[in-house]
């Protein structure tokens, strides 16, 4: 297989337009080489370089590896690397950093392993990627060995790449004893232990180590906002990300946007969500993939579908995850037809849909009582495309047949899950129960579900309005005598308020709203108003 590239390559050397680069002058070559970033014009020029001679040039070899790892063909990447008799330590570096970008991460490391046995020294830059593409724990202590024997354990990039991995492999304590150890701590450093402590859940920690950092970087911050979004503490995530625009003295970074936008739509606070989108186009940026599937899924949540669709056509080269969260967005406002006419134009431009924009149309059908439809999609995604049913599906489809009175389907269906159905998909069925009058039905999975969320008081007073509706009164003193005993208690209801950029949570009952007395002299005069213009 070494001569396998070779061949391919000289296959592709024909074309007329590279021959006007000099057999007997490098410098064009390199030029062209350089400007490269799709991977068929790397193979003609690689095919160029071995029919003109070129390959036999070291430093030449070294660039078209580099252009292979580049552009993520990691076969012929290796293939070209293995036909070099003696590789140096810059192709030693650049097949095993390709690796670690890549989906086979850990064949870099064997590659390192493969490059000691050929009593090759690493130098700090081989490290990092090393680092990178350790998968499992007991690699990693083995490199960490390896970094310590060559004295790279106080090399700032070595020591960030050591913090980072440890982190990411759920070490986090460990990360922070590497991160003690380390004398010359750089922005990565202190950004990838947050990170670490985001990703295990332990934000007190996160925020000692944020709080202390000598000088924060639209990374840190960008590392502790998403941090506290990916584990739903939007109100913390918006709480420093408001502080970080009181103290703002540069720009803000994609990353930390699109985390922005997210607790915002999560929270529906408007007027913070549209500031971010007036600071972005203020600054000129392009909305890209992410920063534009933001937008179209926080004006969708707010409920303004037509802002989110003029965002939607803004976005180019629109890929699976901008077209799901339209087709979502126009779900769950309502907007049944369109969502599924968007989802037929993502088809028409050949895009694969994936569990997401499925979740979406099943949305869609069950808010426009698209019975037929909604059956036919949960079919084609698993027949078609071959997406599994999730939970989600199923609550969209048990839902949607007991909306439209198909309980013993709907009931079907439950029964012949895969997976445990959940309170909310029994909860579904009781509700359809109750809307179409099927009493006997809404006593069984009453009765199944307080089993199976035992601690939901609204799951116990569904089961007595079943009993209710039946006149089973003494069915009804039975579920209020199991909550008594049970000392099962309602959830506080509660609201979110947003005034001047700041969301206010209100819970029923609740005494410790700093404006406390405020707020209830307001609601005095407000209610007097309303009894004196009756």
């Amino acid at each position: 297989m070494k001569g396998g590239i070779i061949r391919k390559t000289v296959a592709l050397s024909s074309e007329q337009h590279l021959h006007q680069v000099s057999s007997s002058c490098s410098l064009p070559f390199l030029s062209i080489l350089e400007k490269c970033s799709v991977l068929k014009d790397v193979k003609k020029i690689h095919a160029h370089a071995v029919t003109c001679g070129l390959s036999h040039f070291a430093y030449i070899t070294s660039r078209i590896l580099a252009r292979y790892t580049d552009t993520g063909d990691m076969d012929d990447a290796y293939e070209l690397f293995d036909s070099i008799t003696s590789p140096t330590i810059f192709n030693w570096n650049t097949i095993i950093r390709g690796f670690s970008k890549s989906s086979e991460a850990e064949r870099g490391l064997l590659v390192f392993i493969k490059m000691r046995r050929s009593a090759i020294e690493p130098n700090m830059h081989a490290f990092p990627f090393v680092v990178k593409s350790c998968g499992a724990i007991l690699s990693l202590f083995q490199v960490h060995a390896q970094v310590f024997l060559f004295g790279f354990n106080l090399d700032v990039y070595v020591t960030s790449s050591l913090i980072r991995r440890y982190s990411n492999l759920g070490e986090v304590e460990l990360a922070h004893k590497v991160f003690d150890e380390c004398t010359m701590r750089n922005v990565v450093c202190w950004t990838s232990l947050i990170s670490g402590y985001c990703s295990r859940g332990l934000f007190d920690r996160a925020r000692q180590v944020f709080d202390v950092m000598p000088e924060k970087t639209d990374a840190s911050w960008s590392a502790m906002v998403s941090g506290y979004v990916q584990n739903k503490r939007y109100e913390d995530a918006m709480e420093l990300f408001l502080e970080l625009k009181v103290s703002l003295s540069g720009n803000l970074n994609r990353s930390l946007l699109v985390s922005a936008l997210s607790a915002c739509s999560a929270m529906g606070i408007f007027e913070e969500g549209r500031w971010i989108h007036s600071y972005i186009d203020g600054k000129g940026l392009e909305y890209g993939l992410e920063l534009g599937t933001a937008l179209v899924d926080f004006y969708a949540k707010c409920g303004f579908i037509e802002l989110a669709m003029k965002v939607f056509d803004k976005i180019h080269d629109k890929d699976v995850t901008a077209w799901s969260a339209m087709i979502v967005g126009l779900a769950m406002n309502g907007h049944s037809r369109f969502a599924v006419q968007i989802f037929s134009e993502m088809l028409r431009r050949k895009l694969k849909p994936n569990a997401i924009t499925f979740i979406g149309l099943l949305t869609a059908c069950n808010h426009g009582g698209l019975v037929d439809e909604g059956t036919t999609y949960f079919k084609v995604m698993d027949l078609v495309y071959g997406i599994a049913p999730s939970i989600e599906h199923y609550g969209c489809m048990v839902d949607l047949l007991s909306r439209a009175g198909k309980t013993k389907e709907a009931e079907q269906m439950v029964l012949s899950m895969p997976v445990e159905p959940d309170g909310a998909i029994w909860g579904s069925l009781l509700h359809g129960c109750f809307v179409h009058g099927d009493n006997e039905l809404a006593e069984r999975v009453g009765s199944h579900i307080i089993k199976v969320e035992p601690e939901h008081y609204g799951r116990y007073v569904g089961l007595a309005n079943a009993y209710a509706a039946m006149g089973r009164w003494e069915g009804v003193a039975k579920v209020r005598r199991v909550i008594k005993e049970r000392g099962v208690i309602a959830t506080a209801g509660w609201s979110l308020v947003e005034v001047n950029g700041t969301a206010h949570r209100f819970l029923a009952n609740d005494i410790t709203h700093p404006m406390l007395h405020e707020i209830y002299e307001m609601l005095s005069d407000l209610t007097s108003d309303m009894v004196l213009n009756l």
